[in-house]
Order: structure tokens, then C-alpha cells, then sequence
């Protein structure tokens, strides 16, 4: 019995000893494969981080042109649109001044005549100055809306440029612009 344990335990060992060269071997084929798969991994990795900082830069480029775009729009239509306003407004101003110089020569007539007529001329410079006080508060309020709507448009056109950089290239739905 001892010599077959001894046979046993023999054949155990020569086994061993003829696998170890082979796992040795197979081991070092896995690390190659390994380290391959790695190079690989960290080349596909370095490609697309440069694509994408080459997306990104056309990204920023983009929203730049767009916000400059947005801004020279601004720009270009609050000149005008300040000059017609201070037109407007100097316009109604200058009814206004009329205004108040025919309701002097409406009190001089009352003053010529009847306590009536004063009543009538009183009235009429009263409603003169009025049409011509509320001309004015119109026009200064229509040169307020002309330049909401002009910051609007380019808060509009800013936000346009931010979606675009931020890959939101969906319009906005009708009515919401």
C-alpha cells in the first residue's frame, strides 16, 4: 500500500511538474493580451477626447458668432428706434408747449368777456393740455415698448446662441419667441 501511495503521490508530482511550464507560458501569452487590450482602450480614449475638444471649440466658436450676431442686432436697431423715440417725444412736447400757449390766449379771451366764456375757455385749455399731456405720456411709453422688445429680441437671440452650444438645436414651438 505505502508503494502505491509513493507511486500515487509520484505521478501527482511529474503531473505538476509538466503543467507548471505550461500555466508559466499561458500566463504570459494573457498578460500580452491584456496590455493590448489596454493600449487599445487608452487609444480610443485619446482619440475621442480630441474630437470632442474639437467639437467643443466649434461648439464655443458658434455661440460666440451668435451672441456678437445677437448683439450687433441690438445694437444696430436701438440707435434707430431711440432717434424716432426722441422725435416722438419731442414732438409731443412741442404740442404741449402749444397746448399751454392757446390756453394763455384762451384766459386773455375770457377775461374780455362774460364770466361764461371764461367757464368755456377755462374748459377748452383744460382738454387742449390734457390731449396734449396724454400725447406725450403715449409716445413715452410706446419708446419704453420699442426698447423692451428690442432687450427682449436680443435676450431671445443670446439664449438661442446658449441652446446652441449646449446642443439644444430644438426651436422654440410657436409663440414662444
Amino acid at each position: 500500500m505505502k508503494t502505491i501511495l509513493l507511486a500515487l503521490a509520484a505521478a501527482v508530482l511529474i503531473a505538476a511538474g509538466a503543467a507548471v511550464p505550461a500555466y508559466w507560458r499561458g500566463d504570459s501569452n494573457g498578460a500580452a493580451r491584456v496590455q493590448q487590450a489596454w493600449d487599445h482602450a487608452t487609444t480610443t480614449q485619446a482619440t475621442a477626447a480630441v474630437e470632442q475638444s474639437g467639437t467643443n471649440r466649434s461648439k464655443e466658436q458658434a455661440h460666440a458668432n451668435n451672441v456678437i450676431q445677437a448683439i450687433d442686432a441690438f445694437q444696430a436697431a436701438q440707435a434707430p428706434a431711440a432717434a424716432d423715440g426722441a422725435a416722438r417725444i419731442a414732438d409731443a412736447q412741442r404740442l404741449q408747449h402749444d397746448a399751454e400757449s392757446r390756453a394763455a390766449r384762451y384766459r386773455a379771451l375770457s377775461t374780455a368777456g362774460e364770466a361764461e366764456r371764461g367757464r368755456l375757455a377755462s374748459y377748452a385749455a383744460r382738454l387742449d393740455a390734457s390731449l396734449a399731456e396724454g400725447r406725450l405720456v403715449a409716445e413715452q411709453l410706446r419708446s419704453a415698448v420699442v426698447d423692451r422688445d428690442q432687450r427682449i429680441q436680443l435676450l431671445a437671440d443670446v439664449i438661442g446662441a446658449d441652446r446652441s452650444l449646449f446642443g439644444a438645436d430644438a426651436e422654440p414651438e410657436a409663440g414662444q419667441h
